[in-house]
């Protein structure tokens, strides 16, 4: 008996560090493509302010396509194609560590698998934000368990140290492969005046081909029965044994 003790409690324990590691492995696999719709909308009344060039680059958008070239423990790596109306493509790789967060290129929105609400959209990362819900959502024909969170408050301008904006995001990302599926981020300047929104919507996928539960979910629970089955068995014939001695 002692030993069918000892035998769960170690079960258990490497289970239980399987779970704590997978807090801030990706979710998405090499293969895997996501393709976003998205828009730029400007108002001012201010006489100075300018349309920047990244709202009219939006607005020229036809698609953005994210393709996941490598994924190495914490470390993805991906090909992005931004297709435009008139049909130029810009392509560029870019590399993110989602246990921190820490991005080489524009695209960040790619977070751990199975963030739960209260946890850290980055494990290991300078920030704490955090999720705070979780909803199943529909993204064509597909209902998909996706996380939220929420970034508010008055930031300086990385172009001009000068100016202030306020800030008011939303993402929600999906809560198994980690991936952005929604986002809408409103900011108000000063100096000149002016107000941005920024909107990104997925329209396709190919991650969402294959069950959201992953049959390894189901094996190591299947391992620990089959051990415990096998254990009672030999336990059982030595009795038989000792008996017959």
């Amino acid at each position: 008996m002692a030993s069918v003790v000892m035998l769960l409690a170690l079960l258990c324990f490497v289970m239980g560090e399987a779970t704590l590691a997978q807090t801030a492995q990706p979710g998405v696999r090499v293969g895997n493509s996501f393709t976003y719709e998205v828009k730029g909308f400007w108002s001012s009344s201010d006489a100075d302010a300018v349309i920047s060039d990244s709202i009219l680059d939006l607005n020229e958008t036809e698609y953005v396509q994210l393709n996941i070239t490598k994924v190495i423990d914490a470390d993805v790596s991906m090909h992005i194609v931004w297709r435009f109306t008139n049909g130029t493509v810009s392509e560029t790789d870019s590399e993110i560590d989602v246990s921190t967060g820490i991005y080489t290129y524009w695209f960040w929105a790619v977070f751990p698998t199975n963030l739960n609400v209260g946890d850290k959209i980055h494990p290991f990362g300078p920030d704490t934000i955090k999720v705070n819900a979780s909803s199943t959502r529909d993204f064509g024909d597909y209902k998909r368990e996706t996380n939220r969170y929420l970034v508010t408050g008055e930031f300086v301008s990385t172009d001009n140290t000068n100016r202030t904006y306020n800030d008011y995001m939303t993402v929600h990302f999906d809560k198994q492969t980690g991936m952005l599926v929604e986002l809408y981020d409103y900011k108000t300047y000063t100096n000149p005046e002016y107000s941005e929104t920024i909107t990104w919507k997925i329209i396709d996928s190919n991650a969402w081909d294959v069950p959201e539960f992953p049959v390894v979910a189901l094996v190591i629970p299947l391992l620990v029965v089959a051990a415990l089955l096998a254990l009672i068995v030999y336990k059982k014939r030595s009795a038989k044994r000792k008996r017959r001695r």
